[in-house]
């Protein structure tokens, strides 16, 4: 009995032992598996601050190369502003001197002349008053498109003891805005300067022939507009013709300025070109021509002399002109200067 005791005793205690080891193991563990999960948290943060740390050193790098760059930019800007005011007291100091001479050459040699220019669909400018003396023409003219060009020693002042029909244009086409390369295109040729558009009309548009001329006085000059000087009082048409020098220039009259409402006048529409070859003019009845009434077009047509019979049934001021178009669909007259009719 005693030993059967003693035996359950030492199970009992065995039991014991075991539970206790059992509990230490699992706590061992556990403890282990927390400890992990605390390293792995802690390295876990030591990264996240290390990777805010270096976005704060990349955002004050960049900070810093942009402060840099204004810098740099802001002293680009000075000193782009010190050369620019460098150029510009060098050029006042060369300028001063040749100035005064060149005004009084200038106011010397002023012309006073009467210019309209005519393109082919309309007319760009009216009959203007222009005034003008010598002046370089470089700036205003550019290369030449044509294969006759040669070698330029430019159109500075002293190429002129008068001015030009050249400087006549330039002069009047930058008083009504025309831009070079955009609203004109005056093309150095070495030997002469020439107009190849004005007003988006360029030469070549229309036919092979098609071009710019200009007459003076109604006389076509045999030079290119730099070698013509001017004279008080000229009247100068610029114009495109689209068949060249077979494009007939006219002239309008009028029997009568002034007439009552009802009263029939007639219209006289004549034209004058030249011979290329001879330089020969030839003048005939512009035949075949529509009579325009304030930009309008009549039923009346000009007869085989040129004429044709109109009428008005309101009192008013009218401006008449006139425009042909030829079987190619073409236009092959110059618009005349318009004539003023006041109707009573």
């Amino acid at each position: 009995m005693k030993d059967k005791k003693k035996l359950i005793i030492a199970c009992t205690a065995i039991f014991i032992v075991f539970i206790v080891g059992f509990l230490f193991n699992r706590y061992k563990k556990s403890s282990q598996v927390t400890s992990n999960n605390t390293r792995v948290i802690q390295r876990d943060d030591k990264d996240t601050k290390t990777i805010e740390e270096k976005k704060k050193e990349d955002k004050k790098k960049e900070d810093k190369k942009k402060q840099e760059k204004k810098k740099e930019e802001k002293n680009k800007k000075e000193e782009g502003k010190k050369e620019e005011e460098n150029k510009t007291n060098k050029s006042n100091q060369k300028t001063v001197a040749p100035s005064t001479s060149s005004k009084v050459k200038d106011t010397s040699n002023n012309r006073t002349v009467y210019i309209r220019v005519e393109g082919y669909d309309k007319t760009f400018i009216p009959r203007t008053k222009v005034t003008t003396g010598i002046f370089d023409l470089n700036p205003y003219s550019g290369p030449a498109t044509g294969s006759s060009a040669t070698a330029s020693k430019g159109w500075g002042v002293d190429k002129f003891k008068e001015p030009t029909n050249a400087h006549a244009l330039v002069k009047l086409l930058s008083d009504k805005g025309y831009k070079k390369g955009v609203g004109y295109d005056l093309q150095d040729y070495g030997w002469s300067l020439y107009i190849a558009m004005i007003g988006g009309n360029r030469e070549f548009d229309y036919r092979s022939t098609s071009g710019w001329m200009y007459r003076v006085n109604n006389v076509l000059p045999s030079v290119g507009c730099q070698g013509r000087p001017i004279k008080d009082g000229d009247e100068i048409l610029w114009y495109f013709g689209a068949y060249g020098f077979d494009t007939l220039v006219t002239e309008m009259s009028v029997s009568a300025k002034s007439v009552n409402v009802g009263q029939p006048i007639t219209v006289t529409l004549n034209g004058i070109k030249n011979d290329i070859n001879t330089w020969k003019e030839f003048r005939e009845p512009a035949k075949g021509a529509t009579i325009y009434v304030n930009g309008s077009p009549l039923k009346a047509v000009t007869d085989s002399n040129g004429k044709a019979t109109i009428k008005f049934s309101k009192k008013g001021s009218y401006r008449l002109s006139a425009e042909r178009i030829n079987s190619s669909n073409l236009k092959d007259i110059v618009r005349p200067e318009p004539v003023t009719v006041i109707v009573k």
